[in-house]
């Protein structure tokens, strides 16, 4: 008896210890995380990149809830916790929510084909609502001249895409597609009773609890509504006001609370089947999605397997969104990273003859309506786009051109040694963006 108690106290206080152990890493985890990651922000903010709220957990315990804000900065700038921003395509995510709550009532298959709600769209049989959801069917990413609209009704958002022709056959690829996710937009209008946000606000706004989620109205503005800044040459302006209230999906404002509380309650299969949650991950059980307008940058990551969220809200247009999203994550992941430093490019003297390698016309792959026009003209290369705009870009290596010496945005030519052809990416606010010459 004597030796089965001992054994049994030897188990226990084996066991108990052990839970302490493991318990006391994942704490100290977590507080490095928050270190680590407060210090990342920190730095952004010092350099004036980063203006907003963010909220990083683990496992449904918040590690790092913090409003940054720059110091010296327009008196609108500022925000506070609570404030309401535009998320912009971060409304995707309740779009494609909403599309599977109506999966969910048997209103609507993920296997429809478009022509079922829009009988004369061109090659709607081929596209279906998964290929919608997932960026796989085939359109373009935005309405051709988009930016001359101020405002679509949703009959008419349909029209325009009419005439908009497949980039490829529907479920071969994946293409970002704004267009797909209006459609989405407009077909919950079409099928759920009483319209789409009503449907959006009774289905997940409401039974979660997302008090200060709405879609943006410009006539019955919330006090906690922050109007959006942009960093033009180094100052920091206001954003214009036409661009706020347009026909983008949703249009959704928001809070960075309302956006962890549907992130914890919104994917535990009490408010949409798991069969169907599964359908907003991707193969690595992520859901990430970026949302980004004049004036507002916004993000939402998820991670099943690793238990991580990362959901930040930003009334300023001067983050790096790219480079942040990927260093959280290594962050995470133990990974390598670097805290943001102060940016320092010194322009050099390159000659004409080594830039005129570089002209021609120039389309992004992510969006196809938009080009550059890269030409030489006195010693200096200048990039024209779609608009009409003239940039000067200033090389600081014989192949990278900036445009701002505090920022790593500017161009990047790379020689194909297969077609003896320079190649082109953009960065943009962080954004690595792919281009193909056409001439």
């Amino acid at each position: 008896m004597k030796y089965q108690l001992a054994l049994m106290l030897f188990t226990f206080l084996y066991l108990f210890g052990f839970g302490q152990e493991q318990q006391l890493s994942v704490d100290k985890t977590k507080y490095e995380i928050k270190q680590k990651t407060n210090e990342y922000f920190s730095a952004l903010t010092s350099l004036k990149q980063f203006n907003g709220n963010v909220i990083i957990a683990k496992d449904g315990d918040i590690i790092l809830k913090k409003t940054y804000n720059l110091s010296g900065e327009p008196k609108g700038l500022k925000v506070k916790k609570n404030s309401r921003f535009i998320i912009a395509s971060v409304s995707k995510v309740f779009v494609k929510y909403g599309i599977l709550k109506l999966v969910e009532e048997k209103k609507v298959s993920l296997d429809d084909p478009l022509s079922k709600f829009i009988p004369d769209f061109p090659e709607g049989n081929k596209i279906t609502i998964n290929h919608l959801i997932h960026h796989q069917s085939g359109l373009p990413r935005e309405i051709k001249d988009y930016e001359k609209f101020d405002k679509l009704t949703g009959e008419q958002i349909i029209e325009l895409a009419k005439k908009e022709k497949l980039l490829f056959e529907p479920g071969t690829k994946t293409l970002y597609s704004n267009i797909g996710f209006l459609i989405l937009h407009y077909i919950i209008g079409k099928t759920a009773p009483n319209g789409y946000l009503a449907f959006i606000k009774k289905e997940i706004f409401d039974p979660i609890g997302l008090k200060s989620t709405n879609e943006y109205n410009s006539k019955k503005l919330s006090k906690k509504f922050v109007r959006g800044f942009d960093n033009e040459d180094g100052k920091i302006v206001m954003a214009s006001a036409k661009d706020l209230d347009r026909f983008e999906t949703g249009n959704y404002v928001s809070t960075i609370n309302d956006l962890y509380l549907f992130s914890k309650k919104g994917f535990n299969g009490k408010h949409l089947q798991k069969a169907l949650i599964k359908e907003l991950f991707d193969e690595n059980e992520v859901l990430a999605q970026a949302g980004g307008r004049p004036g507002y940058r916004a993000y939402f990551y998820k991670n099943r397997k690793t238990g991580f969220d990362f959901l930040f809200v930003s009334n300023y247009t001067g983050i790096p969104i790219q480079q942040v999203t990927e260093d959280i994550v290594k962050i995470f992941d133990g990974k390598p990273y670097q805290v943001p430093t102060a940016i320092k490019r010194v322009k050099i003297n390159l000659s004409e003859a080594i830039m005129k390698r570089y002209e021609g016309k120039y389309i992004l792959e992510v969006d196809q309506t938009q080009y550059l026009i890269i030409n030489v003209k006195d010693g200096k290369l200048y990039i024209t786009d779609k608009n009409g705009e003239v940039t000067e870009g200033v090389p600081d290596s014989e192949t990278t051109f900036f445009f701002d010496p505090a920022s790593n945005d500017g161009l990047i030519f790379t020689l194909n040694k297969d077609t003896g052809v320079y190649e082109l990416e953009m960065i943009s606010d962080g954004l690595h963006l792919k281009t193909k010459k056409v001439n």
